[in-house]
């Protein structure tokens, strides 16, 4: 069974380092997970959909989302593995969670930020 991994991206430099993590992982394993970078994207307030059209704001959320994700698809690909990236809109924690389950991922890899008396590697 080939496991699918969740890399939850913000552009930040700790989730870059679930990237680094989930790299040298993946290159441990026999067969390479299927890996899924997610960003998700804050919904917009509700009034703004007067003055901006539905389609501009899709590609707001896209075009935002998809250079969030751009350095960790990069350093991913520059280790031979090929992610599918998905850009979601909503609370991250519930599309996260949402995303993984219906995705049937074995994992989630989140950075952490160094705050809490959790260790990265």
């Amino acid at each position: 069974m080939t496991q699918k991994w969740l890399l939850p991206i913000d552009g930040s430099d700790p989730s870059l380092n679930a990237v680094r993590w989930a790299t040298g992982n993946a290159q441990a394993l026999r067969d390479a997970p299927e890996i899924h970078l997610i960003n998700v994207q804050a919904v917009l307030p509700s009034d703004i959909g007067r003055f901006i059209d539905a389609d501009t704001i899709r590609e707001f959320h896209l075009e935002n989302g998809m250079q969030a994700l751009a350095a960790a698809r990069d350093e991913l690909a520059a280790a031979g593995l090929a992610p599918t990236l998905h850009v979601l809109i909503g609370e991250p924690a519930s599309a996260i969670a949402d995303f993984a389950a219906s995705h049937g991922c074995t994992q989630i890899v989140i950075g952490t930020r160094g705050h809490s008396g959790l260790t990265g590697t």
